[in-house]
């Protein structure tokens, strides 16, 4: 995560899925926290006062802003995976370890000598 892309309140820039052309407008109204009219009316005015430039600046923006995640099930099936993979590598760690202390102590050599004879 790059430093200009969040916020001190944590909100990111991205496009957004929902938006009417490329979504960079609703984007920047949710990372500025501005009503989405206002910032499409001021791209329009931007637009229409300083000819292609205004265009060619929102188009940049299309380019170089990252599309908004997905959020819901997508992110939630990789959490819960994310979470048992968790739990099965500390279960694994808790049993190697148990391994571990058998094959280190008194009672396994004891009990391997017991086996020789």
């Amino acid at each position: 995560m790059r430093q200009s892309e969040t916020t001190s309140s944590g909100r990111r820039l991205y496009r957004s899925r929902r938006g009417l052309v490329l979504g960079v407008c609703r984007g920047l109204a949710g990372y500025l926290g501005l009503p989405v009219l206002v910032v499409r009316a001021f791209t329009v005015v931007l637009c229409v006062a300083t000819g292609w430039v205004g265009v060619l600046g929102y188009l940049a923006g299309a380019l170089l802003m990252r599309l908004e995640p997905v959020d819901g099930e997508t992110s939630g099936r990789l959490h819960r995976a994310v979470g048992k993979l968790s739990r099965r590598a500390r279960d694994l760690d808790a049993r190697i370890a148990q391994v571990e202390s058998h094959v280190t102590s008194r009672e396994y050599d004891f009990d391997r000598r017991l086996r020789r004879s």
